[in-house]
């Protein structure tokens, strides 16, 4: 496994973690909450305040995520909007889309189904 791999194991695993916050946001019906950063530096304890209807937009797109300003790594991806408490960006290096795009949670799920 090369450093671009690792690296996208690591936000796929933060962007499963927000996908559990996501939901039990949406049971309390929670309008704004905080989510971890998703970027690449396994110790990263970073919080992204965003509203459960953000998140869902980022996550409509297995390539994006959700990151804390700054925290982007432009050999891998690329900033794709600046909202200001946070930012999305877009995977551009190839090893990394595959593998995000293969541990997406969301994607794996819509397989699963009958």
């Amino acid at each position: 496994m090369n450093d671009n791999e690792r690296r996208a194991l690591n936000e796929a695993l933060f962007r499963d973690v927000n996908e559990r916050i996501a939901e039990s946001t949406g049971r309390f019906a929670d309008e704004k909450t905080e989510f971890v950063c998703e970027c690449a530096d396994p110790n990263c304890a970073e919080r992204v305040p965003a509203t459960l209807a953000e998140y869902e937009s980022v996550r409509k797109n297995p390539t994006t995520f959700l990151l804390a300003p700054g925290h982007d790594e432009p050999g891998i991806e690329r900033v794709v909007s600046d909202r200001g408490r946070f930012h999305v960006v877009e995977k551009v290096q190839a090893a990394v889309r595959q593998t995000v795009i293969r541990l997406d949670p969301r994607q794996r799920r819509a397989q699963s189904e009958p």
